[in-house]
């Protein structure tokens, strides 16, 4: 099931604009103008919320990432979209996958494993908190990046869109992705203490194929995991070319939970993904030349050797007693470990890197019941961590050696009004940050993030609501400090890098507001339908932008027609002050016969000072997904599009990318009498072949056809 949260604030532009807003005077301001509806709050008294002789036909989605704690996402002041990966209906062979049909998320790249790039709300992959079972994920390499873990290990993902740096802290400025890996009590079948998964999937557009196996048990006071995966991808069918790629990628997941005692435990978990791969040095983009003589743009971009590996262990203990309210903890420490080397097959050279990241982190949470005013769910917490990256080679290519230490400390209160139907949140953080490099002025900083919100159910069939929240990002250590080549062009022009210990870290401050509608029997019995609808807008301050100055000159006397030359310049630098706002819609209906999703993003963001575009715009785009179940044979036919408006490349350049629409159909087969315990599907994506490219001018994939089968023993 698919699901976000909608937003409506009640907001003045202007006191945004005069700098941030203390949260609690925002909320107070933001309750007494939603408070002009008394009306809604009297008749929600005379309705019951619901009838106990007749159950709800509506499947609650329940969010645990947005405040911390699990929640019903229609009734949440911000927007969220919470994403299952089970059943055979969900097609994804990378991480970045489960997210393609997220209407106001846009994914770059080529469809490389570690060459994607992700955007939301005017924020790409710098600006997206990206977390797997709660540890931060991402490199700060440049052009490599991903979500190393594969597709077949997770369970769900949850998206918070918007700025939600009160419970993450940095990254988090235009939302949190989050994904959550299985565990042994999801795959285990009724009355089950042990039992095996194996699967195998694959697809003709990257030539690829992939199997695994995972093996899980339970006893009276331990359960457990231990999966191994395999997959081999080769070269990409993309418009008008074929780009090289080879790829073989392993994944490892263990996890253990420990029940010391009723209220306790012990768990730990270790992830471990190998990435070998030939494919090109930025494998966000395609080889420029196919041909068997390399051209001066190959150079540039030509196929290197390429390993990638993570590692990320999580160890943690939680106690929670019984018949009380005040005590639910959680003590988790975490490490990580990605190492990335590779060599140039044209002029070959070696690089190595190393990042590290070690973290501890403590949370706990407190309800208290009061029949004053409102109920309390209180969350607060401390977390500690430095991230830290090594050159392990000569050459020090967009990973300078560097550290950066961070401390924050949280409040967040949920509050429940005893006498309106409404409900707030309301909360701050503070982080403390410490950048070092050997060659520059140590970097120190911190920053306050506040957030609050409120959210009004007077009936049964219709919501609004109101936030206000912050987020900042401290910038990234290749930002502050690479000095190292960026790119060639041919023997005589270079650009590079040009360290930036300056920046300061980007801020933003959002307010949304929005309207949900939900009805059950409507049209047909049984049926459920949902409507919600958000406008936001954002201010950014001292926003990061990478500005590359290609700077070519004039060649001196008899030098080669045509041969580039000069020097030019990368640098990342602060953009004073940008604005960002847009439009994020979603329809769902179910019924007994049918699924529809409908949904809807518009993004527009600009330099205010120069109203230049900024970098890290989606085009405007529409997805559907429609389910129909095909009797009680269970076998579903689905219907996957996505359709996207012209797009303009960024900072005054008049190419432009056209529009297209995409169109994925799958045939699936889950558990029946005949068959149970099995899942199997195929699918057409890009039925009609359809030639397109995203916005940076990147040739997409051309038609694909893929399948998958899995069995539980």
């Amino acid at each position: 099931m698919l699901s976000y949260m909608p937003t409506i604030s009640c907001h003045s532009k202007k006191s945004l604009s005069k700098g941030k807003l203390n949260p609690i005077v925002s909320l107070i301001s933001m309750s007494l103008v939603c408070a002009s509806l008394p009306v809604f709050a009297q008749t929600a008294k005379a309705v019951p919320a619901s009838n106990n002789s007749e159950p709800s036909n509506k499947q609650e989605t329940i969010t645990v990432v947005a405040t911390g704690n699990a929640r019903d996402t229609f009734n949440l002041p911000m927007q969220v979209a919470v994403i299952e990966n089970t059943g055979p209906k969900i097609h994804a062979f990378t991480a970045t996958d489960l997210l393609r049909q997220q209407a106001g998320l846009q994914i770059t790249g080529t469809g490389r494993a570690n060459g994607q790039n992700i955007t939301l709300r005017g924020y790409d992959k710098r600006g997206i908190l990206i977390q797997v079972d709660g540890i931060k994920q991402g490199t700060d390499t440049g052009h490599i990046d991903g979500t190393f873990i594969d597709s077949s290990l997770i369970k769900r993902v949850e998206i918070v869109k918007g700025p939600n740096a009160l419970l993450y802290g940095s990254g988090a400025l235009g939302g949190v992705i989050a994904y959550q890996t299985v565990d042994a009590n999801d795959l285990l079948l009724d009355g089950q203490q042990f039992g095996m998964t194996h699967f195998i999937q694959g697809a003709t557009g990257d030539n690829s194929i992939g199997t695994g196996v995972t093996a899980y048990g339970k006893t009276d006071n331990f359960d457990g995991l231990i999966s191994g995966v395999f997959r081999q991808r080769g070269d990409l069918k993309q418009a008008i070319l074929t780009s090289p790629n080879d790829e073989q990628i392993g994944n490892v997941l263990a996890k253990a939970n420990w029940y010391l005692a009723q209220g306790q435990k012990l768990f730990a978990q270790l992830r471990f993904y190998d990435n070998d791969a030939q494919q090109p040095k930025n494998p966000q983009q395609n080889e420029a030349s196919n041909g068997p003589t390399p051209t001066l743009s190959d150079l540039n971009n030509s196929l290197v050797q390429r390993k990638t590996k993570q590692t990320d262990i999580n160890l943690g203990y939680t106690l929670k007693p019984i018949n009380q309210n005040l005590i639910d903890l959680s003590l988790t420490g975490y490490h990580q470990k990605i190492t990335i080397d590779q060599t140039a097959f044209i002029n070959p050279v070696f690089e190595s890197r190393e990042q590290t990241k070690n973290g501890l982190k403590l949370e706990n949470k407190s309800i208290w019941q009061s029949s004053f005013l409102a109920s309390h769910h209180f969350t607060y917490g401390s977390e500690v961590y430095r991230e830290e990256q090594t050159p392990n080679a000569p050459i020090q290519n967009v990973f300078p050696e560097a550290k950066i230490d961070f401390t924050s400390a949280w409040l967040q209160d949920e509050m429940t009004l005893i006498d309106l139907p409404a409900s707030l949140i309301i909360g701050t953080r503070f982080d403390d940050y410490h950048a070092k490099n050997p060659k520059y002025d140590d970097v120190k900083a911190n920053n306050w993030s506040s957030r609050a919100g409120i959210s009004i159910n007077p009936l049964d069939w219709f919501m609004v609501y109101a936030s206000y929240s912050e987020a900042f990002r401290a910038p990234g250590l290749a930002e502050l400090y690479n000095d190292s080549r960026h790119f060639a062009i041919g023997p005589f022009y270079t650009n590079n890098w040009v360290p930036n210990p300056n920046l300061k870290p980007e801020r933003n401050e959002t307010l949304e507001y929005g309207i949900g509608f939900q009805f059950e029997d409507l049209v047909l019995q049984d049926d459920v339908f949902q409507l919600k609808a958000t406008y936001f807008d954002t201010k950014a301050k001292d926003y990061i932008s990478t500005t590359v100055d290609m700077n070519f000159s004039a060649p001196p006397p008899g030098f080669p027609v045509g041969m580039p030359y000069g020097k030019g310049t990368t640098m990342a630098s602060n953009i004073d002050r940008a604005s960002i706002h847009g439009y994020e819609a979603e329809l769902t209906y179910q019924t007994p016969y049918v699924n529809t999703i409908l949904s809807y993003s518009r993004v527009r963001g600009k330099d205010d000072r120069t109203n230049q575009w900024i970098e890290a715009l989606s085009p405007d785009a529409l997805g559907t997904q429609i389910d129909i179940p095909i009797f009680d044979s269970g076998l579903t036919l689905s219907w996957l599009g996505r359709f996207v408006d012209r797009s303009t490349r960024v900072n005054g350049s008049t190419d432009h990318q056209s529009g297209y629409g995409i169109n994925n159909f799958y045939l699936s087969y889950e558990n029946t009498d005949w068959l149970p315990n099995a899942q199997m599907s195929v699918g057409l994506e890009n039925a009609f072949d359809k030639e397109y490219f995203s916005p940076q001018g990147i040739p997409q994939p051309t038609q694909n056809a893929v399948f998958k089968a899995s069995y539980r023993f």
